[in-house]
C-alpha cells in the first residue's frame, strides 16, 4: 500500500458549540479528529491543544491500529486534557507515521444541524 499523509496536522478552527438539539447522543454538538492510519504500523499519535487565553494543554496520546479509520472526539481527548465548549482552540497533532487527518464539526444546537468538515493543515 502506498505510504499517504503527513507527521504534523494542524485543526485551526476549533471551537465546540455550547448546545444541541435533542437527546440522540449521536446528535450531541462535538467537534472530531478524523484520522487515517494506511501505514502497515500502528500510529503513536499525540495532541496538544492551543487557547487564545490560557497556556497549551498536553500533550495526550492515543493509538490509531495499523490500516484503520479512527475518529477521535476533541471533547473526549484522554485526561488530563479538557477542552471546554464554546471556547476558541487549535489542535496540533503529531504522529510517528505518516496519517491523514480530517477535521469535522456537528452543531446541533438548531433542529436543522449544521455538519462542516475540512482537511487539516498538514505540517512536515
Amino acid at each position: 500500500m502506498p505510504q499517504i499523509g503527513r507527521r504534523q496536522w494542524v485543526i485551526a478552527d476549533g471551537w465546540i458549540p455550547p448546545r444541541s438539539t435533542g437527546s440522540d447522543p449521536a446528535l450531541i454538538s462535538h467537534e472530531a479528529a478524523c484520522i487515517l492510519n494506511a501505514t502497515e504500523a500502528d500510529a503513536n499519535v499525540t495532541f496538544t491543544i492551543f487557547f487564545t487565553d490560557a497556556e497549551p494543554q498536553g500533550p495526550v496520546s492515543i493509538t490509531v491500529p495499523s490500516r484503520r479509520a479512527w475518529h477521535q472526539n476533541l471533547g473526549e481527548l484522554p485526561a488530563p486534557v479538557k477542552v471546554p465548549v464554546a471556547t476558541d482552540y487549535c489542535v496540533l497533532i503529531e504522529s510517528d507515521v505518516p496519517i491523514v487527518v480530517q477535521h469535522t464539526r456537528l452543531d446541533s444546537r438548531q433542529a436543522e444541524n449544521a455538519l462542516m468538515t475540512t482537511i487539516a493543515y498538514p505540517g512536515e
